[in-house]
């Protein structure tokens, strides 16, 4: 089995997520030690809710993007290429900018409505330049991914997170005032995510694929736009049910928690420990997944346009077996030393039990990510996106009926969402084997 480009291209990224995992969850302890658990709370529910800002430009969008753009290099047609790349940037950046407009006029409502307090709407403020400024860098990795040039947007990704905590940790540590430090921490990813837009975006200055002066007309802009809205509107719905789940859940529990009989800033604290330290151990196995889903899509979707299947059902195999070792190991390992773990990190022993209780869900939701990428490549990813949302769907609706109940409380939400990733896991195989089968009967040497 000769898989070359898509080993190179996943090792260079994994190599990167993990560096950017690594001193992300350095940040996160640095974070919890800062902001406190109920500010920890506060910031994860904004974060929350930018994602579901950001989910119609940055999930379906730049994945569409270099799936276009790598049958198009296969093909060798720059200026299609091209094309595609400035009508999406351009089409991605309105989209973003009027988004951020709307926030930014109704951040009193949405600081009333989210938090609880309308006098907290300079928060809401902190995380407008974000939502162009993630748009506009998916957008160019997504062009780079296309193209199979990994390393550009692996090097942005770290310098993006080594800025942000920079500005983080040195404002917080010059202005010496903890009522600012969330406030720090969410306008550090605007400060990120710049820096990672002028570093790609020198790059691209010198990149022989893209003139400096390259222009394209109205009619190629309109087509090429709609060709990338057609095809990411089923991937925007799967990631972005996705997206919904996690932020409505840090709107809800919360709230769901206090009918159990616990005050509000607990219930604040029990989700800030899960998702401000829990979590960022539950997505350590996601930084191999996450390398290996960014390559393997358009790589899938080339051999598909070609009709090379017996290339595709490698690649599938390859991916299935990769994700699937590093899922058990990485559950194991949480069940047998998470409660050691979060006492060494956060000398936190109630984060030790919740991450020992999720234990099976890093097995899971790796394995969802990977197949959930196997069916966007091979045109599944309608039936894809329908499965993710009826589980997600049958996820919230768990948690809302569970969570007041004061023996489950919060492990309602860990019960639920470790059932309903094995859930989504089971369809999503199911789908991929049968898909497999009719493979098999058009190999193509």
């Amino acid at each position: 089995m000769r898989i070359p480009n898509l080993i190179f291209s996943t090792a260079v990224l994994f190599i990167s997520n993990l560096i950017v995992r690594v001193i992300g969850f350095l940040y996160k302890i640095f974070l919890s030690r800062s902001i406190g658990e109920i500010g920890l709370g506060i910031y994860h529910i904004l974060f929350n809710f930018l994602m579901i800002c950001l989910a119609l430009t940055t999930t379906g969008i730049p994945t569409t993007l270099s799936c276009l753009v790598a049958n198009k290099k296969a093909l060798n047609d720059k200026h299609n290429s091209n094309v595609l790349f400035i009508s999406t940037l351009y089409v991605a950046f309105f989209i973003s900018l009027v988004i951020s407009l709307i926030i930014a006029f109704n951040a009193r409502f949405l600081s009333l409505k989210l938090l609880k307090d309308a006098n907290l709407s300079l928060l809401i403020l902190s995380i407008c330049p974000a939502i162009v400024l993630i748009t506009v860098s998916n957008i160019l990795r997504g062009y780079y991914y296309g193209l199979k040039e990994v390393v550009v947007p692996a090097i942005g990704q770290v310098l993006e997170q080594l800025s942000r905590i920079f500005f983080v940790a040195l404002t917080i540590l010059f202005i010496n005032n903890k009522s600012f430090n969330c406030y720090i921490a969410l306008l550090g990813i605007s400060i990120g995510e710049a820096i990672n837009i002028l570093y790609i975006s020198i790059c691209l200055y010198k990149n022989s694929n893209l003139y400096n002066t390259y222009t394209i007309k109205i009619k190629d802009f309109y087509n090429a736009s709609i060709e990338t809205i057609k095809m990411s509107i089923p991937i925007t719905c799967n990631r972005m049910s996705n997206i919904l789940l996690h932020s409505l859940s840090s709107i809800i529990v919360p709230s769901r928690l206090v009918l159990s009989g616990i005050s509000y800033s607990q219930a604040l604290s029990m989700y800030g420990v899960i998702n401000g330290m829990v979590m960022p151990f539950i997505y350590l196995p996601f930084t191999l997944g996450s390398a290996l889903i960014v390559n393997l899509i358009p790589s899938i979707s080339q051999e598909m346009s070609l009709g090379r299947y017996k290339r595709v059902k490698e690649k599938i195999n390859f991916a299935m077996l990769l994700t699937l070792g590093v899922g058990i190991f990485s559950s194991v390992f949480f069940y047998t030393f998470g409660e050691n773990l979060c006492l060494l990190v956060y000398d936190n022993e109630l984060a030790g039990t919740y991450l020992k209780s999720m234990w099976l869900i890093p097995l899971f939701m790796s394995l969802n990510q990977t197949l959930s990428g196997i069916l966007h490549s091979i045109r599944k990813e309608v039936i894809s996106s329908l499965i993710t949302i009826f589980s997600m769907c049958i996820q919230l609706f768990g948690v809302y009926l569970l969570t007041p109940l004061p023996n489950l409380n919060i492990y309602a939400y860990i019960y639920t969402t470790t059932l309903m990733s094995f859930f989504t896991c089971i369809l999503h195989i199911f789908v991929v084997i049968k898909t497999l089968k009719n493979f098999s009967k058009n190999i193509k040497s």
